[in-house]
């Protein structure tokens, strides 16, 4: 794959590379803490497989519940569900490793599988990449369920960051398609709406996580050319947000991206959809990855929650 997508400027290229050269350092210092695993059952460490998209075939995890509950599930009649897990990142990074500890822990006490796919990433390509990759994904899981065992009919999607925004990308995808949408989707410090001004975006923080130079890079990077205003770019766009399965909403009080999610989720609930909104006090971006403890345990266990009774509906 080239260094950058012909269109995309050096600079920001270069500020987008050298991100995807940051994240992972980081990632290893603070994302794979054991401390963070709430998984209570011993996961197995996951297959890697390839997923074909119409951009090619794009790496991915494959989590599995442990054998004793697979087994169960079974002996009951009921084919185990799967969780599309989209990982974020910026659009800039390429690490779906860095969501293990939500992987295992929805594996470990749902009883389902998780599939985290490896896609596409700026500055080496721009919108609509990872999305379509994300949503040929998500209809892959559905063409693979019988041969692979899964509950077609419960299959969930959601992510964190840019995987939040990713995966209402996957549900707009769908809905536009016709095709099943996820029956749930849990989305945790994300952004919907990508035309809102910089200037809304504020944090109690004078250094909040997510601050304007990020979102210019992404702008000038994965977004570029990109009309703003399209669903499929900003999913708050939408015009029947009615149409959205059970919705799981988890912000940071100090994430300059909550007044969106917060806006985004008072629309979606005012047109009809099952919305579940929760602001965490105290904390900013990618709270479920780092050492407030008791906030990651909390919002992991949420989705695990939310997740849950959607599968029970089916």
């Amino acid at each position: 794959m080239p260094f950058k997508d012909p269109a995309i400027a050096w600079r920001p290229a270069l500020l987008a590379r050298a991100f995807q050269v940051f994240f992972p350092l980081l990632g290893r210092l603070l994302l794979e803490s054991r401390d963070l695993q709430f998984a209570t059952k011993p996961v197995a460490a996951p297959a890697r497989i390839a997923i074909p998209t119409r951009h090619g075939e794009i790496r991915a995890l494959l989590y599995s519940p442990v054998p004793a509950d697979l087994e169960a599930e079974l002996s009951a009649g009921r084919r185990p569900p799967v969780h599309l897990l989209l990982h974020g990142g910026a659009f800039a990074v390429r690490r779906p490793e860095q969501e293990d500890n939500v992987a295992r822990y929805l594996a470990s006490e749902l009883s389902c599988y998780v599939v985290l796919p490896d896609y596409d990433v700026a500055p080496q390509v721009r919108f609509p990449v990872a999305e379509q990759e994300c949503y040929d994904a998500y209809s892959w899981i559905l063409d693979q369920a019988g041969n692979r065992g899964w509950d077609a009919d419960r299959v969930s999607v959601g992510g964190g960051s840019a995987g939040a925004k990713l995966a209402l990308s996957v549900l707009v995808q769908a809905l536009q398609d016709g095709k099943p949408a996820p029956v749930a989707a849990s989305l945790e410090y994300g952004a919907s709406d990508f035309s809102l001004p910089d200037e809304s975006r504020t944090s109690p923080r004078r250094v909040p996580v997510i601050g304007p130079w990020m979102l210019r890079m992404i702008r000038d990077t994965y977004l570029l050319g990109a009309d703003l205003t399209d669903p499929v770019v900003s999913p708050a766009r939408y015009p029947e947000p009615g149409d959205f399965p059970p919705l799981l909403i988890l912000t940071g009080g100090f994430d300059t991206l909550r007044h969106d999610m917060r806006a985004f989720a008072e629309r979606a609930r005012a047109h009809g959809a099952d919305v579940t909104y929760h602001e965490f006090p105290g904390v900013d971006h990618g709270f479920t990855h780092f050492k407030h403890l008791d906030t990651a345990r909390t919002a992991i266990a949420m989705i695990g929650d939310h997740l849950r009774a959607a599968y029970g509906k089916r």
